[in-house]
């Protein structure tokens, strides 16, 4: 009787291991309709697509990231409430909870675009690779995951 107790009860402890294990293991799946920057952060670190000891630029204080068709009058701006280049993988996010000018200039057009980013009327661009939710990315060109990083990010819905 012993001996069954105690094999029942490895077994239990096994199984709520396996189940905690399972539980913890892999990224999170994010809602990109709903989740907010950081959370996406999260979900792309977990993926492997972003490194764990990346320092983000902030793309909307940098020049080199918009195409400037004023000769160099807008070498940079705000045309997105976050946007951050993580080594090469652009990650750019829109508040639609709280709409800012950069959502109702920028982003409600984006799909319209053909996913490229207008800012003042064409003043300054920027194209993205994909958009999704609230969320678009583009990459640098040394960013070697693209094409994982495209089909994940198009694959998110509300899960």
């Amino acid at each position: 009787m012993k001996y069954a107790a105690k094999r029942t009860l490895c077994a239990l402890l096994a199984l709520v291991l396996l189940c905690g294990l399972t539980a913890c293991g892999g990224a999170k799946a994010v809602d990109p309709e709903t989740c907010t920057y950081d959370e996406m952060v999260e979900y792309l670190t977990a993926k492997g697509y972003i490194s764990k000891d990346s320092s983000p630029v902030d793309m909307l204080t940098t020049e080199g990231y918009l195409t400037d068709n004023t000769d160099g009058e807008i070498p940079f701006a705000p045309f997105a409430d976050k946007a951050q280049d993580y080594d090469g993988l652009w990650l750019m996010w829109w508040d639609a909870a709280a709409p800012s000018e950069a959502y109702t200039n920028c982003f409600q057009n984006l799909a319209m675009n053909g996913g490229t980013v207008v800012y003042m009327g064409g003043a300054a661009v920027l194209e993205t690779a994909a958009h999704n939710g609230s969320f678009a990315i583009a990459f640098g060109d040394e960013y070697a995951q693209k094409d994982a990083v495209m089909a994940d990010f198009q694959g998110l819905s509300g899960k």
